[in-house]
């Protein structure tokens, strides 16, 4: 409300990418409270040399001079879901889709934390999967 904290949503999503690293459990991505999804993409890419991820996709995307865009936590996701409708964005390539978008948080050593965009539900997902990725910022 101030101004002074926030975060800041791409206006598209990126993707489809994989989570990555099916059967890995990754240590430190596990954080669900507003402002554990930065710690939460960085430890992704340390414990995952697959690419491309969400995360990888996520940490490189560029958009009107900022690069420190990160995978959001689940919490960072639904409040952005609450506030900003972001299921109704268009995909880098035009196209438009109600998929469900992953989020920096393992689910299991099988999946990644994702919100269903049908019905704003945070459920699991094989980390194989191709979900969307909406790349915030913090600042």
């Amino acid at each position: 409300e101030t101004g002074q904290h926030g975060l800041v949503s791409a206006t598209q999503n990126i993707g489809p990418n994989p989570w990555g690293c099916y059967g890995i459990s990754i240590s430190g991505a596990d954080g669900q409270a507003i402002g554990t999804g930065y710690q939460n993409t960085l430890d992704m890419v340390a414990g995952c040399s697959e690419t491309p991820t969400a995360a990888s996709a996520a940490l490189s995307y560029e958009f009107e001079g900022y690069s420190d865009w990160f995978l959001p936590s689940t919490d960072e996701l639904v409040e952005m879901y609450n506030t900003i409708n972001f299921c109704d964005f268009p995909g880098s390539d035009g196209s438009w889709s109600n998929w469900p978008y992953w989020s920096s948080t393992e689910w299991s050593s099988g999946g990644g934390a994702i919100l269903n965009c049908y019905n704003g539900d945070v459920v699991g997902d094989q980390k194989f999967a191709n979900d969307r990725v909406l790349p915030i910022r913090s600042f």
